[in-house]
């Protein structure tokens, strides 16, 4: 295989489909000593005065410098084609390097010119794995932990695979019949953990977690684990007390922004938001794995220093999700009156948000920002906000705003509403929703778009809504995107319960009318996702379901600061939905009630 570093660099960086959580980290590098033992003789003859640089190559790959470490590697495959050591040295730089078909491409041409090597196995599957090919991960681990059973490693990783499938009964057995073998291996405990608190219980996980740091009390990424189950289970001065141990000796810069990450979330859920904001701001740096970055010439205002932006243009460019965009709008009304008639503010938001940020704010240049993919990340541009228009003095993220006007729950205005919603809209649901017949009219959300294994736990299974949806004098309406037919006809079905669509309404595009809609209704219940996000900010009433008690976006308080239109639905521990469900379910009857009387 002929190939150069150009050819490398032309190849498109792929991002990972999963960012391999508490993987064991020595998976990729190959252990030369034994890899040569297993070669041809041929082989090994021509690799013995060259494994220093196999050694170095594997070394500069694992250390953030995999360019280098692919051209060492390169050198070496130049000389010896038919190496599958060589080949494999090459994937594992490939691996690093974000070209992960390309690796498995030399991973495979290893495992064909030497299939005795049992690491080509492992290395095979974290490529895989990253790529969201989870059940070749698992037929290639299951492979490697037979023909190397003394490696706990291949246990670890096994069973992260089985996890993310959603099988967590399947990986807590293989786990811990690793544990019984190796039951002094800090790894398989930690990896029992996260098991279970991605399987929804965190209290569990706190158990096995506690014992890796037992067996290894330095053990960063075991710290980060059990300070994000204390987030789950309420108890977020715990997790501040391990945030603070984990971040003291992290493995990498990108475990330690990940950490740093999680740090800043916990100290916004206990209500110290200044230190959180100011922790926030790693976020927007390139080393946080899902930072977005941005493409602006203009220096970036941190929110730091109101004076700074006095009379100056400033861009304001959504980040993040939809929901985190609209939520963020909380401070639009004071910024612009810092930056004053004398200055500009201009937003850049997510396309399908602008006609009701453009009503919402008339006096101002609102235009979409886009997005798009280089070298696996994803960076955010805003030319209509820019092209033939004055020149910008700054600009910010629209989370930075937060750190300059909200640094209490106190700061937060009781503002009914941030954004405005088409009147004649708004009109048009009322006369729909009358035509339903009398009853409470009741939005209802209750899953992600994306409910994947590690996000399921967030959300209620669609059953356990049974005591809200057999409410007498309610009329639900389906504000849930996504594929919902089934759950639609579930509630018919199990509950006798209809759950009406609006009709010729896009609830995933159509985000203008959907605002409208949610201020139309009496209020909208679920999670709180864009839909409930968009409802709460044009005054509609809203009733949030939060598995999680002290969820950051509480700031400290048990209500939603941002949103004086919502209500907070929550209980002890986390994701007790009998307990969540049942208050929703008598809150609703009691509304019921107060229309009836009114």
């Amino acid at each position: 295989m002929a190939i150069s570093i150009d050819d490398i660099l032309k190849q498109p960086v792929e991002t990972a489909k999963h960012d391999l959580h508490d993987a064991a980290r020595g998976a990729t590098v190959t252990h030369l000593t034994d890899a040569l033992s297993s070669a041809p003789e041929k082989e090994r003859r021509a690799l013995r005065k060259l494994t220093a640089k196999l050694q170095r190559s594997i070394k500069l790959s694992n250390t953030d410098q995999a360019p280098k470490g692919a051209l060492l590697a390169l050198s070496i495959l130049a000389e010896n084609p038919e190496s599958a050591i060589a080949n494999h040295v090459m994937g594992v730089a490939m691996e690093r390097m974000g070209r992960l078909s390309l690796a498995l491409d030399f991973f495979e041409r290893s495992w064909k010119l030497n299939p005795n090597n049992p690491d080509i196995y492992q290395s095979m599957a974290m490529a895989a794995w990253k790529l969201d090919m989870l059940p070749t991960a698992e037929k290639f681990l299951r492979i490697y932990c037979q023909r190397a059973p003394g490696d706990p490693n291949g246990i670890v990783n096994l069973g992260g695979v089985l996890r993310d499938q959603g099988r967590f009964d399947d990986a807590v057995e293989v786990i811990r019949t690793g544990v019984y073998g190796n039951p002094e291996h800090a790894d398989l405990w930690n990896a029992l953990g996260t098991v279970l608190l991605e399987s929804g219980d965190p209290v569990q996980a706190v158990t096995f977690y506690s014992e890796a740091l037992r067996l290894q009390p330095d053990f960063a990424r075991a710290w980060n684990n059990i300070a994000f189950a204390y987030e789950l289970t309420g108890e977020v001065e715990q997790a501040i007390e391990a945030f603070d141990k984990a971040l003291a000796k992290p493995d990498h810069r990108r475990d330690e922004m990940s950490m740093r990450h999680g740090y800043s979330l916990a100290l916004l859920a206990l209500g110290r938001l200044k230190d959180g904001w100011d922790q926030y701001q790693v976020r927007l740096d390139p080393d946080y794995p899902d930072a977005t970055l941005f493409t602006f010439d203009e220096k970036r205002w941190d929110g730091e220093d109101i004076e700074q932006i006095r009379g100056k243009r400033l861009l304001v460019v959504g980040e993040q999700g939809l929901g985190d965009e609209v939520m963020f709008l909380n401070a639009m009304p004071d910024l612009i009156e810092a930056v004053g008639p004398e200055g500009e503010v201009r937003i850049a938001c997510e396309k399908r948000l602008v006609p009701l940020i453009q009503r919402s704010f008339p006096d101002l240049v609102v235009a979409p920002h886009a997005s798009a993919s280089l070298e696996g990340r994803d960076w955010r541009v805003a030319p209509q906000a820019i092209k033939d228009k004055p020149k910008l003095d700054f600009w910010t993220p629209i989370g930075n705003p937060l750190r300059a006007f909200r640094q209490s729950v106190e700061d937060f205005p009781d503002r009914k509403a941030v954004l405005t919603a088409d009147p004649d809209e708004v009109a048009h649901w009322q006369d729909w929703l009358a035509s339903l017949g009398p009853g409470v009219k009741t939005g209802l959300l209750w899953k992600s778009l994306k409910m994947t294994a590690k996000r399921s736990k967030y959300f209620s299974a669609f059953e356990r809504w049974k005591p809200v949806l057999k409410t007498q004098g309610v009329v639900f309406v389906n504000m849930q995107y996504g594929d919902t037919d089934e759950d639609i006809a579930f509630a018919q079905r199990e509950f006798g319960v209809t759950i009406h669509t609006p009709p010729d309404l896009d609830l995933k595009k159509d985000l203008d009318r959907i605002a409208a809609l949610g201020q139309a209704l009496d209020l909208t219940i679920g999670p709180m996702n864009a839909s409930l996000n968009l409802a709460c900010a044009v005054g509609g009433e809203g009733w949030i379901i939060a598995g999680q008690k002290r969820n950051w976006t509480l700031l400290g308080s048990n209500r939603s600061p941002w949103y004086p239109t919502s209500r907070v639905f929550s209980a002890d521990g986390f994701a007790n939905w009998t307990a969540i469900m049942g208050d929703v379910a008598a809150a609703l009857d009691e509304r019921v009630k107060e229309q009836k009387a009114a």
